[in-house]
């Protein structure tokens, strides 16, 4: 009954037909514990049907008299809003959102003015629209001293819905109103916080990559927190610790894109680490090794890359999974069990949705695994979603469409996030699509050749386009559209004999008819996009036999390796360990259908 009050906290002061109150009813049937929950509550209804009246006097007078008995963090699970996604879970409203729907100031000012109900206060609680309360602490409802009051109790650890934190929420505050306070803001989170900067969203996307990846009005914009990253990465990344971290959260990649140049005034050990980003030895190497053990559970091995680098279980891949994840996706309870007697510390690491190794089992409903969890005392802690692990255990609802629940283990290490293929426009595609432009076979080889060494490959570029894809202000087109615009043949033939796939497609806008535009169906949505499609256009090249044969030949072969008997799958991962000289490029055109890059399944 007491969570019940707690979370309905506005039904409670409801009325029967003959005008008595809940609580007038419970007084009758003398109900002294019905009573009391009611009468400890009815405080906090007083005071927010004041605010929801917007009657300041009477919310004023509730604080001066009562205010110790108002509950500022309870919420009202009768004000919901559904989200737009497959699972439609909700959030309860708080009190605080209650305050921020009335635009006004004075509701915040009689809460944050108070040492009573300001100790109370938790800027951290989530609101309907998925976001954390102190996302909203630019509304212009709230002043500039409560602002500093929320800024000053703010969890920036904390991320919405979507996984973003609140770097992200700047970055579009900025995009949409160029308030310059929005980038003193980012500089001071980011002085403090630095690897706030490796946190990526439910895409595997970082702040970085939101930069780069918009339009060319956006773009220029941004640009000045681009400059500000590289300001505040220069006096950071001097200590090798911080370096590392930066390595073990896959952000070693990105760091690339601010320094790639080796004359850069890095120390040596810097220098190095990075380095061996490029070759992917040492640390990344290790990272790739312990996610290629867990797979193979071998225990032996997990063993000797510990002892080598004790800190190897901050590694994180694109997704934000680290080896505890790894081990309940996997079902691996050995190691599991070794790792909470050795690291247990890593059990309360979280992906990029905020969801740790016991969201993982509880999703699974894998008891065995829970058990252990349990017994290394892993947290119970809230995800992206609010949610608590026990809450996918206890309400099995919550699994069914959202994680896939019947197949979660196998959807979830199958997963490929967009993220490496944004990494990799960022860092290589428009070498490539000049050298493209250029007709250049051997620049593509020697790009090919970077891309192969750091575990990456063509076929990790997204192939396709839509209409939103940008990148640094262009519209990103897939390497096998340039080619093909340019009917640059010899390009062509190279690009897939390197292993870039004949698909992809090309949604460009067309323009729309606005004169009846009052109601615009789906369809009609829909088909304001042309697309394009590789197979389409290679079918109508009925005068170019030139091109029509090359990519006839390229599908007749990508046929007969189908129909061949797969590799064993240990000597693919083997193989899979040391890339492949440009020179033996028909070999890797041979790959399993299912191949990923490396990079997809660690870094």
């Amino acid at each position: 009954m007491q969570s019940m009050c707690q979370v309905r906290f506005i039904k409670i002061d409801c009325k029967h037909e003959n005008n008595e109150t809940l609580l007038d009813k419970a007084r009758a049937r003398k109900s002294s514990d019905i009573v009391r929950i009611l009468a400890d509550h009815q405080v906090t209804i007083e005071f927010v049907h004041s605010i929801l009246a917007c009657d300041w006097d009477r919310a004023s007078l509730i604080h001066q008299y009562e205010g110790e008995f108002i509950r500022m963090n309870i919420s009202d699970s009768l004000h919901t809003l559904t989200w737009v996604r497959t699972g439609n879970r909700t959030y309860s409203k708080p009190i605080l959102e209650f305050c921020l729907d009335t635009k006004s100031l004075e509701p915040f000012e009689t809460i944050f003015n108070s040492s009573t109900l300001k100790s109370k206060i938790d800027v951290n609680v989530f609101c309907t629209d998925g976001l954390p309360f102190f996302f909203h602490m630019f509304a212009k409802c709230i002043s500039s001293d409560i602002q500093q009051s929320i800024f000053s109790n703010a969890n920036f650890n904390l991320k919405s819905s979507k996984g973003e934190t609140f770097l992200f929420r700047l970055i579009h505050l900025y995009d949409e109103y160029e308030n310059k306070e929005y980038l003193n803001v980012f500089a001071q989170i980011l002085n403090k916080q630095p690897l706030l900067l490796s946190q990526r969203d439910e895409h595997g996307r970082t702040v970085v990559d939101h930069i780069e990846l918009t339009s060319s009005l956006s773009y220029h914009k941004l640009s000045i927190f681009y400059e500000k990253i590289k300001e505040i990465l220069m006096n950071q990344i001097q200590s090798n610790t911080i370096i590392e971290r930066f390595i073990l959260n896959s952000f070693g990649y990105h760091l690339l894109l601010f320094f790639n140049d080796e004359n850069a005034p890095l120390t040596r050990s810097v220098n190095d680490l990075l380095r061996s980003l490029k070759l992917r030895q040492g640390l990344p190497a290790l990272m790739f090794d312990l996610s290629q053990a867990i797979e193979e559970n071998d225990l032996v091995k997990i063993r000797s890359i510990f002892k080598t680098q004790p800190n190897i279980y901050f590694a994180k891949d694109w997704s934000g999974r680290t080896c505890g994840h790894l081990t309940v996706l996997y079902q691996r309870r050995q190691i599991l069990t070794f790792l909470y007697e050795n690291c247990h510390t890593v059990m309360d690491l979280k992906d990029n949705l905020d969801r740790t190794p016991l969201h993982y089992a509880c999703i699974m409903n894998d008891e065995a695994t829970i058990t252990i969890l349990e017994k290394a005392s892993a947290k119970q802690t809230i995800d992206c979603f609010n949610l608590l692990p026990n809450d996918y255990k206890t309400n099995r609802s919550l699994c069914c469409e959202e994680f896939y629940a019947q197949d979660f283990p196998k959807k979830e290490l199958e997963k490929c996030v967009p993220g490496i293929s944004d990494y990799l426009k960022l860092s290589f595609y428009f070498p490539l699509k000049k050298s493209i432009e250029e007709n250049s076979i051997e620049n593509i080889k020697l790009i090919h050749g970077e891309i192969n060494t750091m575990g990456f490959y063509l076929e990790d570029f997204n192939p396709n386009s839509y209409a939103n894809d940008w990148l640094k202000g262009e519209r990103y087109i897939p390497l096998l559209f340039v080619a093909l615009e340019l009917r640059s043949i010899s390009s062509i033939q190279c690009l897939m004999e390197l292993g870039l796939p004949l698909t992809g497609r090309m949604y460009i806008s067309k323009a729309v008819n606005t004169k009846n535009s009052r109601c615009v169906s789906f369809r009609t949505l829909a088909e304001e996009l042309e697309c394009f499609d590789i197979i389409e256009m290679m079918n109508d090249l009925e005068e170019d036999s030139e091109l029509k044969t090359i990519f006839k030949g390229y599908l007749s072969s990508a046929e007969t390796n189908r129909r061949q008997p797969s590799i064993n799958s240990e000597q693919q991962l083997k193989g899979k360990k040391t890339p492949a000289p440009v020179s033996n490029v028909n070999k890797q055109n041979i790959k399993n259908n299912n191949h990923r890059s490396q990079m997809c399944i660690l870094l």
